[in-house]
């Protein structure tokens, strides 16, 4: 029954963060005319890109510190956080008039200086309850994301319903960033201390920097594409763009965050059992391409059909953006795991930035080609050959870590890119000829064949890697890794 209840509960936390955002677009798409959504669709990229390049992991930081270290890492993590709240809090406020001037008005500037304070406030959370991570628990975690995005989605609507401006996203954000922080302070078991000094900060400045690289390299891949779609196409297009990042790229970030706790603490809790290590990372590299085939698939089958259903008819998406989409999102979600798990287990956290800096070769091949022939086609070409770059630069860069699979999983992702590929030109090629049930039938045959080979491949291997789940332990070799 525990293991359930924790599987449930991160179940139910993938599911809030995912359907989220999506609730908060239908709201915006309804309420906000078409550049008045651009705009926040703008105001939400910046806030994200600078997140991200300045993300630097703290809460892996304490994951991956033995318990006897645990308090004191986690009070350096507060510390680094606060100042890192500050040092971006000045640099969004820094920013605002270029970046206002670059993606709409410049007179618009004080909404994106707004966001100064919304990252300082973040940086006050509670890091523990996203460590409990490390024993399996989300509860806590998910009781505050139900709070703080209920909470939000009642401000977006209430203020939308006042203004039909992008002052409705602002509320959302302060409201739910406010209410979460709180929560994580209600829901800890130990009120929060703050360090400034010791020997861990190094440790942690060692760890962390790197990974603001690698932050850089998710910015360019998540939010990069808005910001020259904003940029170059117009703030109208960039609110159809919003759309289909929201109904495509948007859900992995909920996969992303099923399935990366999943890897990290199935290894690290093996990495001193080698059979079971080696059966959970061969069960990683199936299972990973075929979650990724069956999302993408499913993306390409329904989404021309649902986006202007649930959105409106004014939000129209070609069969061959779809397909493109379908096949970047493969990508990604097959360069994400077991990879990303393997190299920060590692401490390998260089190389991880490394890999997440190849998708900007595509960001630019895509700006490139649709600044020559202005769409969003051309765009998605250029941005599809860079996932397939980083994922051939990111096994190269895992490979010393990837014991005993490295080779199944680079087989296993390379051939069911076939699955979205065949479905997507297939759909090309019918065009309007085929309706929507014969879409569907196609789909759920090719998610019957992916479940049959799925019990096929993958439950001999699940029997054998959780057949005796153990509690955590530091072994030498991960003490070692971690000093």
């Amino acid at each position: 029954m525990s293991a359930i209840s924790k599987g449930g509960a991160l179940l139910g936390l993938t599911a809030v963060e995912m359907m989220a955002p999506f609730v908060r677009m239908v709201i915006m798409t309804h309420l906000l005319g078409g550049f008045e959504l651009g705009f926040a669709a703008a105001l939400s990229a910046v806030y994200g890109t600078v997140e991200q390049v300045t993300d630097t992991g703290l809460a892996r930081f304490v994951l991956a510190t033995p318990r006897d270290q645990y308090r004191q890492a986690l009070a350096v993590a507060h510390g680094i956080s606060v100042i890192r709240g500050l040092v971006v809090g000045c640099l969004f406020f820094a920013l605002a008039h270029p970046v206002a001037c670059m993606m709409s008005t410049c007179d618009q500037w004080t909404s994106f200086a707004s966001l100064a304070a919304l990252t300082f406030i973040r940086s006050l959370e509670n890091l523990e309850i996203r460590v409990y991570e490390r024993d399996y628990r989300y509860g806590p975690q998910l009781l505050a994301s139900i709070l703080s995005h209920s909470c939000g989605l009642v401000a977006i609507l209430i203020v939308g319903l006042q203004t039909r401006a992008h002052d409705a996203l602002l509320a959302y954000l302060f409201t739910q960033c406010i209410v979460y922080v709180i929560f994580s302070h209600v829901l800890a078991p130990s009120p929060v201390r703050f360090g400034f000094s010791g020997p861990l900060v190094g440790k942690v400045t060692r760890f962390s920097l790197p990974l603001m690289l690698n932050g850089t390299g998710n910015a360019i891949m998540v939010q990069g594409d808005r910001l020259f779609v904003g940029a170059m196409l117009g703030l109208e297009t960039l609110g159809l763009y919003a759309v289909i990042i929201l109904t495509s790229y948007v859900p992995t970030s909920a996969l992303f965050r099923l399935i990366g706790p999943i890897c990290f603490a199935g290894l690290m809790n093996s990495s001193g059992r080698p059979d079971v290590f080696k059966a959970r990372l061969k069960l990683y590299s199936r299972a990973i391409p075929m979650l990724a085939a069956l999302y993408a698939v499913g993306w390409i089958t329904l989404g021309s059909a649902v986006i202007p259903a649930v959105f409106g008819s004014r939000f129209v998406v070609s069969d061959m953006q779809m397909t493109l989409v379908g096949v970047i999102v493969y990508l990604r979600i097959c360069r994400a795991e077991p990879a990303q798990s393997l190299l920060i287990q590692s401490h390998l956290t260089h190389r991880l930035a490394v890999g997440n800096q190849i998708p900007a070769i595509g960001l630019a091949i895509g700006a490139t080609w649709s600044w020559m022939y202005p769409s969003l086609e051309a765009l998605l070409a250029g941005m599809a050959i860079g996932e397939v770059l980083a994922l051939c630069v990111m096994y190269v860069m895992a490979r010393r870590v990837w014991t005993g699979a490295w080779g199944e999983a680079l087989f296993w992702n390379g051939s069911l890119i076939a699955l979205p590929l065949a479905m997507g030109l297939f759909l090309e090629e019918m065009g309007p000829a085929i309706h929507l049930l014969p879409r569907i039938g196609i789909g759920m045959g090719i998610a019957v064949g992916l479940a049959i080979l799925a019990l096929v491949l993958i439950l001999p291997l699940f029997r054998h890697g959780y057949r005796r789940e153990q509690p955590i332990e530091h072994t030498p070799k991960m003490q070692k890794a971690v000093e």
